[in-house]
């Protein structure tokens, strides 16, 4: 049956978009985005946002840590969003029942479209783990380090990592104060994108 707009006619198809990931070292992957671009409205201004969604081949055992103690689950979906001009992208961990297990903030070059919808970023090494009570953990940052006295990563966007993991955990810590240990607080009422990414 075809999806018809409020005026009687055929509904346009949605454009399909795709994304490809690259490492500093020269490995890349390439999916095609569930999902789509969402304008998110926010104190700071309406952002614009690339948000995707997956479910993973196989469940795998995680933790969930609030303020109340730690419990075991199944991860088994999640769901991503990249910006255009944030050196940062976010990966949203979840549960069958759309729990979450916690955020992976991945330090990025900003989204950039290569051509008409194909969309590709550049990882920078550095990642962050944020559990759901506010717990920061940084990741890689030996790789991050090691990149830069390579000569793989130049200074000027190194620099633009640093800039940016301390805008994120600004904001998170400023999130916190707001909502308490409980980060799921204040996520989007219509997108579900949590309010901490929003201020970064």
């Amino acid at each position: 049956m075809m999806n018809r707009s409020p005026f009687g006619g055929p509904r346009p198809a949605r454009p399909r978009l795709y994304y490809r990931k690259e490492k500093l070292r020269g490995a890349c992957w390439e999916y095609e985005i569930d999902g789509g671009w969402i304008a998110v409205h926010h104190p700071s201004g309406e952002r614009r946002v690339l948000r995707h969604a997956f479910t993973f081949y196989r469940p795998r055992e995680a933790h969930i840590r609030t303020c109340a103690g730690i419990e075991i689950v199944q991860r088994t979906a999640a769901e991503q969003w990249f910006f255009p001009d944030r050196w940062f992208s976010l990966l949203r961990f979840t549960t069958a029942d759309d729990r979450t297990v916690g955020y992976y903030v991945n330090f990025s070059q900003p989204l950039a479209e290569l051509r008409q919808n194909y969309y590709r970023d550049l990882d920078l090494e550095l990642d962050l783990w944020l559990d759901v009570d506010g717990s920061m953990t940084e990741l890689d940052r030996d790789e991050f380090e090691e990149a830069i006295s390579s000569r793989r990563l130049p200074e000027e966007w190194a620099h633009s990592v640093d800039t940016a993991m301390a805008s994120v955990a600004d904001a998170i810590r400023h999130t916190l104060r707001d909502t308490g240990p409980d980060i799921e607080k204040s996520r989007d009422p219509i997108f579900g994108i949590p309010e901490f990414i929003l201020r970064a």
